[in-house]
């Protein structure tokens, strides 16, 4: 179709995208350097959107090539009027660059199907991580996930389906009824007893609660030979733990670029549709 579109900067799931778009736009990559298989931006063209990767809160981009970072100003230079932007977790700097230049900002990553879609393959991903560091089979091992939100819930079934006995530590009474409906064992983190009783059963621990619930007398109650894989944003331990953490964030992006990917241009693609921005609507 007659669109210009041009990525700027990001990882290798953005070239992914890139090359899933490029099938129906015209697309141009800046900050991924030679060889990733699509034209590079050429200075002075116009583009009508710019898709950017998550955008760090002081407005850079990161690129891959160059050894430098993007200003997310640079989008005023490089689209024409009535253009759109697609972003992960805009900035206020660059609501405001979009608000100054009148263009359409989407945020992409507060769509539920892209979140489903990259919580399943961050539930995958954290399996593959369980296969290589325990040092038994994840059948039949012991597995407590902590949460029980999107990437929570596709975990357990994950680990489930895998064999592992799971159990599900939560503080939400609807939560903890969910997970005992789907047969998993449901442990309420308000329970201290209980919940330092889950801790110590577990060969594998997988937190997905951004928040430092791990602390004190709870952290004493993890074996130190059990793993902990943190899938959070934030950590849910405090200090030196006693036992082995794997910092698991953003994992579709490293263990399941093109997917990732694809995720992310699917996900474009059908907000242009309903924004009726192929017709030339706003």
């Amino acid at each position: 179709m007659n669109i210009n579109i041009v990525f700027i900067g990001g990882d290798v799931r953005m070239i992914y995208a890139a090359k899933a778009l490029s099938e129906q736009y015209r697309c141009s990559v800046y900050g991924f350097g030679d060889g990733c298989g699509l034209p590079s931006h050429s200075p002075g063209t116009k583009y009508d959107i710019a898709v950017l990767p998550v955008v760090a809160g002081n407005g850079e981009i990161k690129l891959m090539s160059g050894g430098n970072n993007a200003d997310c100003g640079i989008i005023a230079e490089m689209l024409g009027a009535g253009a759109s932007v697609f972003a992960g977790r805009a900035p206020e700097k660059l609501k405001s660059i979009c608000a100054e230049n009148r263009f359409s900002l989407f945020d992409y990553l507060e769509r539920e199907e892209l979140a489903v879609l990259n919580a399943q393959a961050t539930a995958e991903g954290a399996a593959g991580i369980a296969v290589n560091e325990l040092p038994d089979t994840v059948r039949g091992s012991s597995a407590l996930v902590l949460g029980f939100g999107r990437i929570a819930k596709l975990t357990a079934r994950c680990f489930a389906a895998l064999g592992a006995d799971v159990t599900v530590a939560a503080r939400k009474k609807a939560d903890l009824a969910w997970a005992e409906a789907c047969a998993y064992k449901p442990v309420d983190i308000t329970d201290a007893s209980a919940f330092s009783a889950a801790l110590g059963n577990a060969d594998v621990i997988l937190n997905t609660v951004p928040a430092p619930i791990l602390a004190g007398t709870a952290a004493a109650s993890v074996r130190p030979d059990a793993v902990l894989i943190e899938l959070a944003s934030v950590p849910c331990t405090c200090g030196e733990p006693q036992f082995r953490v794997i910092p698991a964030g953003g994992l579709p992006g490293k263990t399941a670029p093109r997917t990732a990917g694809n995720i992310i241009a699917k996900t474009i693609k059908t907000i242009l549709t309903e924004r009726s921005i192929e017709n030339g609507g706003a």
